[in-house]
């Protein structure tokens, strides 16, 4: 997989505000808060094995801040909370970004978000999110957007 063309994009917190000096158009498609890290993370499906402790911050939901260990396999997937050492430390913006497959991990580190204490573990982890399709939402210039 390609590197993000343009890995500063992702350093911008609040890039509605900025959108002039970035771009002639910025759209915002389809974004994902999650308020329960621990179900969703063990809802979900990866795309290879994973025993990883994600270290997550959370300002808005200080319920999901903790560290978790992820265990995937298959069909197999537990999400737990945690006094492990963290693989990987990143914040729930990055979490959901991640979720849906539209963003690597990868590519957000490169911007400086998020950190990998555990050399190797960011790359992993970024390949066992991604998925067979990546996700989808019309909006745009063919679809009207509500």
């Amino acid at each position: 997989m390609p590197p993000n063309p343009r890995p500063g994009t992702h350093r911008i917190v609040r890039g509605r505000r900025t959108a002039g000096a970035l771009t002639t158009e910025l759209v915002d498609n389809l974004w994902v808060r999650l308020v329960d890290v621990e179900r969703a993370l063990a809802a979900r499906r990866y795309a290879l094995p994973l025993d990883v402790v994600l270290e997550v911050d959370d300002a808005f939901c200080p319920w999901n801040a903790d560290r978790y260990r992820l265990r995937a396999d298959g069909d197999d997937v537990r999400c737990e909370r945690t006094g492990a050492t963290a693989d990987l430390r990143l914040s729930t913006a990055e979490l959901g970004a991640a979720f849906l497959d539209g963003t690597t991990l990868v590519s957000l580190a490169a911007a400086g978000r998020g950190a990998e204490p555990t050399p190797g573990s960011l790359s992993r982890c970024s390949t066992a999110f991604r998925a067979e399709r990546e996700p989808f939402h019309p909006s745009g210039r063919a679809f009207p957007a509500y």
